[in-house]
């Protein structure tokens, strides 16, 4: 039962809060600039479905629809996740979708200065 508490308290106390702040940042983001980006409505929809996801994981912990096992599966998963959020410098880079080019992919296509076959 130690685990289902545990999990309980997480989601309620810290991830939804966490969550619901994040959607009033780009609330408020979005009313300052009278419009919003397509970032910022892909940003927003992921956070209002965690949103639900995290509610909807209550309900069944509620109904004792998730035992010891699955919530202690749940809880270290979700607390990993949670602790590894503190590594980025940038709060929005967590729910950045877009994959950052690394310019060593290119390397193999630079071209050298003896060749003069161009």
């Amino acid at each position: 039962m130690a685990y289902i508490t545990q999990l309980k308290h997480l989601i309620q106390s810290e991830l939804i809060p966490d969550v619901e702040e994040h959607i009033d940042d780009i609330f408020e983001s979005i009313a300052s600039q009278k419009d919003a980006t397509p970032q910022e409505r892909l940003q927003l929809e992921d956070m209002q479905a965690l949103r639900d996801e995290y509610k909807e994981l209550l309900k069944e912990i509620q109904s004792g629809d998730i035992d010891e096992e699955e919530a202690e599966q749940l809880y270290t998963e979700l607390t990993s996740m949670r602790e590894g959020e503190g590594d980025e410098d940038d709060d929005d880079a967590l729910y950045d979708d877009e994959d950052e080019e690394d310019e060593d992919d290119y390397d193999e296509f630079d071209l050298d200065t003896e060749d003069d076959q161009y």
